[in-house]
């Protein structure tokens, strides 16, 4: 259903590989969790949305006692587009519309770091971008975007705790690389990444890190190691990593939606700091030069 008016909100779960083998909300049957609306699909200046939900959080659960609603959208907008094809910007306009301000979003990537095994959780801090994608950021926002500490310690924190009661091995820090998609990384792709002190590697950070910062949210991303990445063993064959998908949708739905409903309303971090003005005077030389 093509939806004429976007629902304000403060909160926004991106789903991705961590729930593929579930419906999210629904699947992971957490009392006070309610579907308000589905298949809402919006309009955005980059195309038409994958459907998203409008859903709430009873204020039993969240940390103020106050009803919460958000926005979620599956596998990170992706619908038979290409990452390089905006689903992410059309993602974001829509966030941006909404007035959100708190971004979860979850996935899955190959592990690089030796001690990352398959079944572990990865909340990183850092990032590195390696993508050939048209960048569109300024498009939400004219500033200069800055990704000092790109994730907030805040939600982080949060994923960090409820993470570590559904797995027994999580890590709070790391350095995610976004690689192009739709392939795997190379054996000597990964050894360059290893050599780059990369933890692990995937398809979905970028450029949601940066968007979110560009609409003036806080962002923080957790992930399943789904497998290791090109080349460290030698006897993977590929399609365990839908075992894993199988079994981590129900733990890693409850992460995401515990971590949304404890989320202080109001902002300790510094992320709406790492954004730099642009003076007039050049927006003035760049309109005149169009």
């Amino acid at each position: 259903m093509l939806c004429r008016e976007i629902p304000k909100v403060d909160y926004a779960i991106i789903g991705g590989s961590g729930t593929w083998a579930c419906e999210f909300p629904e699947d992971i049957k957490l009392d006070g969790v309610k579907v308000l609306e589905k298949d809402m699909k919006f309009e955005t200046p980059y195309g038409e949305t994958v459907p998203f939900k409008l859903c709430s959080i009873d204020g039993s659960l969240t940390k103020d006692g106050k009803e919460r609603q958000f926005l979620t959208v599956p596998f990170h907008g992706w619908h038979g587009l290409a990452p390089n094809n905006t689903p992410s910007e059309q993602v974001f306009w829509v966030l941006k519309e909404a007035g959100v301000k708190f971004v979860l979003a979850e996935g899955s990537g190959g592990g690089i770091n030796h001690l990352l095994e398959p079944g572990d959780i990865i909340i990183p801090n850092d990032f590195i971008d390696l993508t050939k994608r048209r960048s569109h950021i300024a498009e939400f926002a004219h500033k200069i975007i800055r990704t000092k500490d790109p994730i907030c310690p805040e939600l982080n924190s949060l994923l960090y705790k409820n993470a570590q009661k559904e797995f027994k091995r999580v890590f709070r820090r790391g350095t995610y690389c976004t690689t192009e998609a739709p392939r795997f990384e190379s054996a000597a792709e990964v050894q360059m990444l290893k050599n780059a002190h990369v933890d692990i590697t995937g398809h979905t950070m970028i450029p949601e890190v940066y968007l979110a910062r560009a609409i003036g949210a806080c962002y923080a991303a957790l992930y399943i190691i789904s497998n290791y990445a090109e080349g460290l063993i030698t006897n993977w064959e590929g399609d365990s990593i839908f075992d894993w998908y199988n079994q981590c949708a129900i733990p890693i739905g409850k992460i995401m939606l515990n971590s949304l409903a404890a989320i202080e309303t109001e902002k300790k971090c510094l992320c709406s700091t790492y954004c730099t003005d642009v003076p007039q005077r050049i927006h003035n030389r760049i309109s005149a030069d169009d």
